[in-house]
Parts: structure tokens; sequence; C-alpha cells
């Protein structure tokens, strides 16, 4: 059996259930709540586009005039400082389980790096995770073994995660949707055990935005208005 060929069928051991369930399911429920949250995601994406259009329009039109639309204030963010303000919050823990059903163990978010600002208040960036004491709790074949052992060791050995990320602002508060486009095993590539892993990574570990509370301590300013352009972030605050 070639390396290739094992890892599939590792892969096919541990996905088979998953994937049957969601292919054969008797119960209209199951297809219904998924096609239900696929509207959500949609709607959610195109709410995002048509507000990002309305603030840049706001935001040219006071580049054009400054001055007019009262006493506001912006601030802006560059990749370096994203990525800087990032270390703040790594490395992140979570339970192997937040990633795959049937991972036991822990997963560590270690940084995010490359960041790049997209159209549509999105921006996109690149995780480095990694498995520690990772260990796959589902029934197995004996076949599949060592393919699901090799590929806790590389899980071990990190992950490298491209996301793309909706930023959308609601009161005080940032919300960034994480989706990952791409997911690649550091020490050893696989086409099907990358898919799979990303896969879930959007189905559990992303599943929910992260949200950030941008109120200025001791200020009474509140934010107004999130602007992605080609080099910022752009928050505008108005007393």
């Amino acid at each position: 059996m070639s390396a290739r060929s094992g890892w599939k069928t590792a892969f096919a051991a541990l996905g088979a259930g998953a994937l049957l369930a969601g292919c054969f399911s008797v119960d209209p429920r199951v297809r219904v709540k998924r096609l239900e949250d696929e509207q959500r995601d949609l709607n959610t994406k195109l709410q995002a586009a048509e507000q990002s259009v309305k603030d840049a329009s706001q935001y040219a039109a006071e580049m054009a005039s400054p001055g007019q639309s009262g006493p506001t204030f912006s601030l802006y963010y560059t990749p370096a400082m994203l990525e800087q303000l990032s270390t703040q919050m790594l490395p992140y823990r979570m339970q192997g389980r937040e990633v795959h059903s049937k991972l036991d163990g822990e997963i560590i978010v270690e940084r995010l790096t490359g960041f790049r600002f997209l159209s549509r208040n999105r921006l996109s960036c690149q995780a480095f995770l990694r498995g520690v004491n990772v260990r796959y709790t589902g029934q197995v074949p004996s076949f599949a073994k060592k393919q699901v052992k090799d590929f806790q060791s590389a899980l071990g050995n990190g992950v490298l995660a491209d996301l793309e990320v909706q930023l959308t602002l609601e009161g005080n508060i940032l919300h960034a949707k994480a989706e990952a486009v791409s997911a690649r095993l550091v020490s050893k590539r696989d086409a099907s055990a990358e898919g799979m892993l990303q896969d879930e990574m959007n189905k559990r570990t992303l599943r929910t935005p992260l949200n950030f509370d941008l109120a200025i301590l001791g200020s009474s300013a509140v934010p107004r208005r999130l602007m992605v352009t080609g080099n910022h972030v752009v928050v505008t605050y108005a007393p």
C-alpha cells in the first residue's frame, strides 16, 4: 500500500461514519437543518457585503469633506499591527474534539501571520496550529491503525491553515467570522487528509465568530463604522 493510499484509507476510517450519516440519513430534518445553516451563512455574507458598500460610501464622503460629519476620529490598523495584537491572545488552546469529534488531546493555535486586506470588509491570514497528545478515540480497522497514528504525529508537527475573515461591527462589538480556505500538514502533505481537516475546522472550530469589544477604556466615544481598505482596518469613533 502506498503512503498516499494509506492516508486515504486512514481518513476513510475516520470520516466514513460522518459521511454516511450525512448522505444516507433517513431523517429529512438533518438535510433541512444543513440547508438552513447554508442559507443563514449566505444571508450573513450578503448583509456584510451590503454594509461594507455603505461604509465605503460614507468613508469616501468624509475624505472628500473632512469635518462635515461631526466630531469623529478614526483608528487605523496595519497588517503588522494586527499581527502584533494577535500575540496578546495567543497561544490559544482548545480541546481536540473542537476540531474533530473523535480527537482527544489539545490543539494549540500558536501564531497568526500574513495579514492581507480584502474587499467587502474581509481580511486573510495564516494560522499555525499543532496537536499535543492528540489521539483518535473512534474505532479504527487494524489495517488503518498505522495511518491514523501517522496522522496524529503529523498534527503534532503542525498545520498551516489559510483563513479568510469577515469583519462586521454591531454596537461596540467586532465580530470576526473566519473560514478555512485550505489546511496543510507541515510534515506530510496529503490532499485527502488536509481536505478532511479543513472541513472539520469549518464545521466545528470556526463555526461561531470571535467577538472583540472595541470600546475605549475611560472614553465616552463609541465605534460607529468599520472599514477595510487596501492598507488598513479603519474603525471610526464618535461621541
